[in-house]
């Protein structure tokens, strides 16, 4: 039997989607390191875009990124056409499979940003021949206008530079788009105490400037709280915010039911250093608390004995100030609470990520460990 054709026409499926891909991971990047960027100066285009990536009906969400992308791989092809009238059709282009093949399939392992259809193109409104201004028989003339205009915009320029700014453009709505989703995370009926450490240590292996260190503490102690009734809430900086700015005593906050706050938590995804327990003192000192607890990933071997030293001053100068290598605290708390409070702690870290607006990647890795479970 004949192996089965990777191409669409005349588009390489392959290609598409590692090329896809490469463009994601750019903007992506660039994207969580400067929030601002943008890679089309016109503001009314990046407004049109902006609209048509969050316009209420599908097909037109998928609209920009399956015909520019089908522009971008094969650049003698006509943006604005859907179908192929015949084979000697030189412009016309299947860009119905094009999407169900390689933008749909990137959208759903991209949490459904688009929506959950698996085939975008499938209803009437895009099986023409080719898109066209001010058509009656859609539902939004003016979206559907917005539309045709960004891609006759290309046509025109035919210029490669051109299309692929406003491409990334897209994948950064797309991305801004997805940083507002909530992400779903299958956490099993029951896991063992293993397990739960495991997956926390994998999650743990990449750097995320913190964003990963403080969903994992913040989702500890909300357990810590909720199974053993030691605290009543517990509150939560900013990762990117200065104690200072937030008016918090520490990354992490533990109040009782008074609002009291009884213990100061702060959450490093590093070793602890001298320098780090100095500060934190000092600041706790001003704001006369008492119980502070550090986590993170143990404390430098040469500072040993200087840290237990400033301990033993602060306890004598009336703080009690605790260092615990968070999978060490993790595995007392998370024995001692059984199965229920694993289940819990899973679940809040998924909270967290979701509630901080934690960069996608970070929240997708989480889901992905959940599912491995």
């Amino acid at each position: 039997m004949a192996a089965k054709s990777k191409r669409t026409d005349s588009l390489d499926i392959d290609s598409a989607t590692k090329l896809l891909e490469e463009h994601w991971q750019t903007v992506t990047k660039e994207a969580a390191a400067r929030p601002d960027c943008d890679y089309v100066q016109d503001k009314a285009i990046r407004d049109s875009i902006h609209d048509s990536i969050n316009h209420a009906l599908v097909s037109y969400r998928f609209c920009l990124p399956i015909q520019l992308l089908g522009k971008m791989v094969n650049p003698a092809l006509d943006c604005l056409r859907l179908q192929k009238s015949d084979p000697d059709d030189t412009t016309g282009w299947d860009a119905r499979s094009f999407g169900r093949k390689v933008v749909a399939t990137f959208n759903k392992r991209q949490e459904n940003i688009l929506g959950t259809s698996e085939d975008p193109y499938v209803g009437n409104p895009m099986r023409i021949p080719k898109m066209l201004r001010d058509d009656p028989s859609k539902k939004d003339v003016r979206g559907w206008n917005r539309l045709v205009e960004l891609l006759s915009k290309v046509e025109q320029q035919a210029d490669p530079l051109f299309t692929t700014a406003l491409f990334r453009q897209v994948l950064l709505e797309m991305f801004r788009r997805q940083q507002s989703l909530k992400f779903s995370y299958p956490v099993p009926p029951r896991v063992s105490l293993e397990l739960t450490l495991s997956i926390s240590a994998k999650f743990l292996e990449e750097r995320s400037g913190g964003d990963r260190a403080q969903a994992l503490a913040g989702a500890l102690f909300d357990a810590i709280g909720l199974h053993f009734g030691i605290f009543a809430q517990v509150n939560r900086a900013s990762i990117n915010a200065s104690d200072e700015a937030t008016g918090q005593a520490a990354d992490l906050e533990c109040l009782d039911k008074t609002g009291k706050l009884i213990l100061a938590v702060e959450v490093k995804d590093r070793t602890i250093t001298l320098a780090d327990v100095e500060g934190t003192l000092h600041k706790s000192r001003q704001r006369q608390i008492t119980e502070i607890l550090f986590t993170g990933k143990g404390i430098r071997t040469d500072e040993q004995a200087a840290l237990d030293d400033r301990i033993s001053r602060a306890f004598t100068a009336g703080q009690n100030l605790y260092i615990f290598d968070f999978f060490d605290l993790a595995r007392s708390v998370l024995a001692i609470g059984g199965e229920s409070i694993r289940i819990t702690f899973l679940k809040k870290v998924g909270e967290h990520l979701d509630t901080w607006n934690t960069q996608p990647s970070h929240r997708q890795a989480w889901q992905k460990l959940l599912q491995e479970l």
